[in-house]
């Protein structure tokens, strides 16, 4: 009996000649996948660290999409903005030489990331000078010639940006009247009426000014806001030529006063032109120093006065002169200023305020401009040129 050898087969308990086991896959097992988060990337027109106050942020995300942004103060106090298109732009301008937390919610695309992803990003203004407007005579009750001043502490040199400011003002003028905007110089705007105002004129001023800049280092860090009142219309006319003053009060000549203004010179004559009335002050030390003639000079002066009213910076005002009642009437004998005896002095003075016109004729030295509120020394058509728009 013969039998057959056969080769010997090594098998698996299910008899299949392999080590998988029954029910199991031969696959490889697929890796959990990387996720990826939602990336942003913020920008300015200017570095995040040195931002000026006008400046908005701006966002970039890759992998998803900026859900919401919160922006607060080293004080932890939110900061209002207003997000739109992915540009970020605060209600308010930055403070100068301040720090701020950027905090930004993004919706990631890839799910395996999460929902949203949150960037937290420090960011920080410039270190630069500020300037700071004013309305001056706020709040007051003012003659007719005084104009709308809003005065800045240091100059507005570049006329893109005195024209800037200008589209920041906002008046309310009851009645209403004709009037323009124009710049007496590079620190004061003034707005006055193509005429001298209607008695009795309400007047309101705003300026939404806070951000804007002054020069490519300064910033205005406040908005200005002011009202004043106008009174009686008071219009003092002198006549230097006949040492004379008319006090015209709402049309009517009040009183007819004999003062003496200045003596000939090119330091001393009064100036003609209109001038308005700056402030009052019951007693007043006058001394020539401070207008450039100094103590020690046969032309010094130092005296103290009473009822004086300031009519230019240059050192012009209308104040009792008793030692000059003799001439007064008849002729011009001071400084520069117009004299009148006390109790005309004391009339006057408890007549007016500031804001009243003084017309000058008679003589042949030209008030200037710069010299007090110099906007009545242009005719309307002159005045209207000196808007920066």
């Amino acid at each position: 009996m013969t039998v057959a050898a056969c080769a010997k087969t090594s098998t698996t308990q299910n008899g299949f000649g392999s080590g998988s086991n029954v029910g199991e896959s031969s696959e490889t097992p697929t890796p959990t996948p990387t996720p990826t988060p939602a990336t942003l990337t913020i920008t300015s027109d200017r570095p995040i660290t040195k931002l000026q106050p006008g400046d908005p942020l701006k966002f970039a995300v890759v992998n998803g999409d900026l859900e919401d942004v919160k922006v607060t103060d080293a004080d932890d106090e939110e900061v209002k903005g207003v997000l739109k298109d992915g540009v970020w732009t605060p209600e308010e301008p930055w403070a100068l030489n301040t720090s701020y937390t950027v905090t930004a919610t993004l919706t990631n695309t890839d799910s395996h990331a999460g929902p949203t992803t949150t960037v937290t990003k420090k960011i920080k203004s410039l270190d630069g000078d500020t300037n700071i407007a004013e309305v001056l005579y706020n709040d007051a009750t003012v003659g007719v010639g005084m104009p709308i001043i809003i005065r800045f502490r240091k100059e507005v040199i570049d006329a893109d940006m005195r024209a800037k400011i200008e589209q920041a003002m906002e008046l309310d003028i009851s009645p209403k009247q004709e009037g323009a905007w124009g710049w007496l110089d590079q620190s004061q705007l003034m707005w006055r009426p193509k005429d001298f105002w209607k008695t009795g004129t309400k007047v309101s001023v705003r300026g939404k000014l806070k951000g804007l800049p002054t020069s490519s280092h300064r910033w205005l860090t406040r908005n200005v806001e002011g009202s004043f009142r106008v009174g009686d219309s008071r219009i003092l006319k002198v006549y230097i030529d006949r040492h004379k003053m008319d006090v015209v009060v709402n049309g009517k000549v009040a009183r007819s006063i004999p003062v003496t203004t200045g003596k000939a010179g090119s330091s001393t004559t009064t100036r003609s032109g209109t001038k308005v009335i700056i402030e009052r002050e019951t007693t007043k030390v006058m001394d020539s120093s401070t207008v450039g003639i100094p103590e020690g000079s046969s032309h010094y002066y130092r005296v103290k006065v009473k009822y004086a009213m300031r009519v230019t910076y240059t050192g012009e005002f209308i104040h009792a002169a008793p030692w000059s009642e003799e001439s007064q009437g008849s002729a011009n004998v001071s400084h520069g200023c117009v004299g009148l005896s006390t109790a005309n002095a004391k009339w006057l003075f408890n007549l007016c305020a500031a804001g009243d016109p003084v017309v000058n004729t008679g003589s042949n030295r030209q008030f200037k401009p710069s010299e007090g509120i110099g906007c009545w020394c242009y005719d309307w058509e002159g005045w209207q040129k000196l808007s920066a728009l």
